[in-house]
């Protein structure tokens, strides 16, 4: 029996070779991007994310010979090239989720692999659309203006911003993974009574928040954050936090074995509000 989908196959065939190319990346690329959105449904920033920072996609043959019952047979691989940390973190992650959903969507591999996007890749845009005015700082969660209250998004962005410093994936969950809670709060600066009840930045139309870790050993932390946190303010700013400080603090018992930022999932703000007043180290 005729199918819509072997009639249309026909037709994009009747087209001529470089039409039938073009409509085939077409669909390729919508089929793609119907993956990633339901690999991460719940999360669709995070989604958008990944779609923005893909630079390019392809689908091969692997030639290498391999060992094992199947070794005679055809191995295929989707491939990805990514241009951000934290989109092949978020790939890294959740790719088995992304095949299985790839394979849904009729790519049939048998392996997905991604890479840093490097030279003129990195000018490429697989879904320029996505890419408006003003959307590119976005990240997961600010693409409608930050909404500081919502530590969980504001410790992403930082998390984000560590990535972007040290480019190196493991070097930066070195330091993120000391991390046992964190809290991003307003900063207040003394009015001219001399209360601090005026806003840090409160003029500018800017406030300013300080970023507050709490890790078990702060004289191994803390000349780390403290060499890197102007850069890491630098970042999270570009990315739309503006950091006005960094502390590290020692972390109490009850926080031991937790971590403040997660490999998978959204960052984790520290809930207890008695642990939120203790002095700097």
């Amino acid at each position: 029996m005729q199918t819509l989908g072997t009639e249309l196959d026909r037709t994009i065939a009747s087209w001529g070779p470089e039409a039938a190319a073009a409509l085939k990346r077409s669909r390729n690329k919508d089929r793609f991007r119907a993956a990633v959105e339901r690999t991460w449904r719940l999360r669709p920033d995070v989604g958008r994310f990944v779609l923005m920072h893909t630079n390019g996609i392809y689908i091969a043959k692997d030639e290498r010979p391999r060992k094992g019952p199947d070794r005679h047979k055809d191995w295929w691989v989707f491939g990805m090239y990514l241009d951000d940390a934290m989109a092949r973190t978020e790939v890294d992650a959740w790719q088995s989720v992304l095949l299985m959903n790839l394979e849904q969507e009729g790519f049939a591999v048998n392996e997905l692999r991604f890479f840093p996007a490097k030279w003129d890749m990195r000018q490429r845009r697989l879904f320029p659309e996505l890419w408006e005015e003003g959307e590119s700082a976005c990240v997961p969660g600010n693409c409608d203006g930050l909404k500081y209250q919502d530590e969980a998004r504001a410790l992403d962005i930082v998390k984000r911003a560590v990535f972007l410093v040290f480019e190196d994936t493991e070097l930066a969950w070195a330091l993120l993974e000391k991390v046992r809670g964190a809290s991003v709060r307003e900063m207040f600066a003394a009015g001219p009574t001399g209360e601090t009840a005026v806003r840090d930045g409160k003029r500018q139309g800017e406030k300013r928040y300080r970023l507050l870790l709490y890790v078990d050993d702060v004289t191994q932390t803390k000349p780390i954050v403290e060499a890197y946190s102007e850069a890491i303010r630098s970042r999270a700013r570009l990315l739309g936090l503006r950091l006005g400080s960094i502390w590290v603090r020692k972390a109490p018992p009850l926080l031991a074995g937790k971590h403040a930022f997660k490999r998978t999932g959204t960052s984790e703000p520290l809930r207890d509000e008695a642990l939120r007043g203790g002095s700097a180290e």
